[in-house]
């Protein structure tokens, strides 16, 4: 029970961070976009500021991503699921979450074998190394993965009550 309750405290703390990261990400991205902008309308283009947008925008994805499924906000069709009884329900959303959850980890392995496939390659304008960049993928679908279990451990009924669902 009180491991349980630290994992959704986890839970709730990282996508409290993740969340923070995707305003940063975002409120970045309006930034460097207007002063690109202003750089080519009085000045220079910047020649590194689209490629820093851009990569604003995968971290930005990733991450926005794993809060939105945390709180079960993705598009879903429910049409068919409406049908069933509740029981059949929850164990349909059951399923629908460890199909989740399979998909998120095996997207997890085969993003850190591309970020180690691309780790010699650097971007063109900032010459950061683009492991840093496809490191989105592996984290954004390990922390999907983790709210993943943090759902299905809120399904579980706990002394007659019944906690489901996203929080």
């Amino acid at each position: 029970m009180a491991l349980m309750k630290a994992f959704h405290k986890l839970s709730e703390w990282l996508d409290y961070v993740c969340g923070g990261i995707c305003v940063v990400c975002v409120a970045g991205m309006v930034i460097l976009t207007g002063l690109q902008i202003a750089c080519r309308l009085w000045f220079t283009a910047l020649a590194w500021s689209e490629e820093l947008t851009r990569y604003l925008m995968v971290w930005a994805t990733f991450l926005g991503a794993s809060c939105v499924y945390r709180r079960s906000g993705h598009i879903s069709v429910t049409v068919v699921q409406a049908l069933f009884p509740a029981s059949c329900q929850k164990l349909m959303q059951v399923c629908c979450h460890l199909l989740c959850g399979a998909f998120f980890i095996v997207a997890v392995m085969y993003g850190l074998d591309y970020m180690g496939m691309q780790s010699r390659q650097l971007s063109a304008a900032l010459r950061i190394p683009m492991s840093w960049v496809y490191l989105a993928i592996p984290v954004g679908c390990g922390l999907m993965a983790f709210h993943v279990l943090d759902l299905l451990l809120r399904m579980i009924p706990l002394g007659g009550n019944r906690e489901g669902g996203a929080a």
